[in-house]
Parts: C-alpha cells; structure tokens; sequence
C-alpha cells in the first residue's frame, strides 16, 4: 500500500532544493521517481483531498514555504489560460490529461512572440525556467490533472508576477482574478465555447464573468 502525503513529499523537495547545485533538475527527478512509486491515481486522491474549500484554478495550493509551493493544476477540458509568468522555476507532473504550456518570449520593447511549446502527457514531468511567460491549455475533452511544483513562495513573489492582456499584450500586476478575467477574455476571442463550458462546469460562479466580459 502507497504511503504517499503531501506533507512528506514537501518535506523531500524541500530538502532538495536547499541542497541541490540544480534544484530544477533535481526536483524533475524527483517528481519522476514519486509518480514512478505511488502512481498517478495514488497522487491525484492526496491532492483532491488537500485542495483548500471552495479554491479557484490557480489557488489550489497545498502547500507554501520559502522553498516552493506546491499546487494541484486541474485543468477543465480545452480551457486556455491568460498569459502569465511566475518569476520562480516551475516542474509540473501530469498525472492524467494533457497540459500545454505556449511560450513567450519579449523583445526589448517588450513585445510577446511565441516561442515554443511544451506538452506534457501522463508521465511527463515538463519544465519552465523562471523567466517563463506562457499561457496554458488543456487540448482535450478531459480534464487534465497535475502536480505542479513551484521553486519559491508564491505569496513571497506575487508582487513581482506578471500578466498579459490577451488583447493588446499589455503588462499588468498580476492576481488570480485577473488571471481568471482574461482567460475568459482570450477564450472568448478565439471562439473556444467548449472551454467557456469547461470553466463553467469546474467553478459554476464563473457564469456571471463569463456572460459579462
């Protein structure tokens, strides 16, 4: 039987990142081996059962220290994200589904192209340096259900993050509702409804933003 917690995986990653010359890497690793040994439904039960009471997408943390933040990413089916970054490195486990990060990079006007992408499948552990700007979708009629692991305290840098209107790319602060608006904003423009009702059968409150913007 799997003894796999939350509050002992951080422990480990913790740990890890204060020890390792390259916690990203390190931390990768790890992440690897933990679904190698406990399986993805094993992790995905201790995350559904640590998701904090009535949590958003994008706040369902279960775990925050000066290290990492560890977050359960439950991606609705083809839901597109509002482009953003994290200003810490970033190790995402998918356990079931598929996540897509697209990646931007700015010219020095500051400027967004896209990059590349970044796929990850179950079993993959994708990576995201720090300085990553990107926009995540779920392309699937499933929801995609993943570990994500965080190399810094998201409380710590939340003044320092970053996002980008959909519309003109413009530079803002960033918080989760705003993240969550122009999801909304760039499913809209690109006619994705079948993500609309994705976001909408996840969190039923999001009906009254949806029909406004």
């Amino acid at each position: 039987m799997s003894n796999f917690t939350i509050s002992e995986l951080a422990t480990t990653l913790e740990r890890t990142i204060q020890n390792a010359s390259n916690p990203q890497a390190e931390v990768a690793t790890l992440l690897r081996q933990t679904m190698d040994m406990h399986g993805a439904d094993t992790i995905i039960e201790a995350l559904e059962a640590g998701v904090p009471v009535g949590a958003s997408i994008g706040e369902m943390i279960l775990h925050r220290s000066s290290e990492l933040t560890i977050l359960y990413g439950r991606i609705p089916p083809h839901f597109r994200s509002g482009v953003h970054d994290h200003t810490v490195f970033a190790c995402i486990a998918q356990l079931s589904g598929v996540e897509t990060s697209v990646v931007y990079e700015a010219d020095d006007d500051g400027e967004l192209a896209v990059s590349r992408t970044v796929t990850g499948r179950p079993g993959d552990v994708t990576t995201l340096p720090a300085d990553a700007i990107h926009h995540i979708e779920n392309p699937t009629d499933g929801i995609a259900s993943a570990l994500h692991v965080y190399g810094g305290d998201f409380d710590a840098v939340k003044e320092d993050r970053s996002l980008w209107s959909h519309n003109e790319h413009e530079r803002g602060s960033f918080s989760f509702e705003r993240l969550l608006r122009e999801s909304v904003v760039a499913m809209k423009k690109t006619g994705n409804e079948r993500g609309l009702e994705g976001l909408v059968q996840a969190i039923p409150a999001t009906r009254a933003l949806v029909d406004a913007v």
